[in-house]
């Protein structure tokens, strides 16, 4: 069985990797280094971890472009959300903010490392690495990919965006 910490692992090895809004990273090349933006680096570790396309479309490997709103289409038909308080504190579960929420018009899509940060494609400036304050920040809900086992600290932490 797979889990959570997985795509965590494998996501960790990009550390300092560049951001570039709208890359495209191939889900079937296991060398990938970049550049990403936060959906392909959310999407390509999921393939790498588990060899299932989430928040990608279409369903071929080879084509396949992510886009946090495909996260958000994925993980509402396959009944994948969680609270974005479960998600801040399970390593390897996903934390989105769906496109258009908050006035926000962009999505974003990141990694929880369960202790209150995050590993992401952040932005141009910060690029990719873990990041402190996620329950500070905007979330519409976690993600739990089917078939994983995840488990949750209890670190008490919630969420409070501003």
């Amino acid at each position: 069985m797979f889990d959570g910490q997985d795509v965590l692992d494998i996501a960790r090895e990009h550390d300092g990797a560049k951001y570039v809004l709208g890359a495209r990273a191939p889900l079937t090349n296991k060398n990938w280094t970049g550049p990403w933006d936060c959906a392909e680096l959310a999407s390509w570790c999921a393939y790498q971890a588990y060899n299932i396309i989430f928040g990608a479309s279409p369903r071929d490997p080879m084509r396949a472009d992510a886009y946090t709103g495909f996260w958000w289409d994925d993980s509402v038909s396959n009944n994948a959300q969680c609270s974005v308080d479960e998600a801040i504190a399970t390593p390897g579960a996903f934390l989105l903010r769906k496109p258009g929420d908050f006035r926000i018009s962009i999505g974003h899509i990141a990694i929880s490392c369960g202790d209150g940060s995050t590993f992401e494609a952040r932005d141009a400036r910060r690029g990719v690495g873990q990041f402190g304050g996620a329950r500070d920040r905007h979330w519409s809900c976690g993600v739990l990919l089917p078939g994983i086992r995840y488990t949750a600290n209890d670190l008490g932490l919630t969420h409070d965006p501003p």
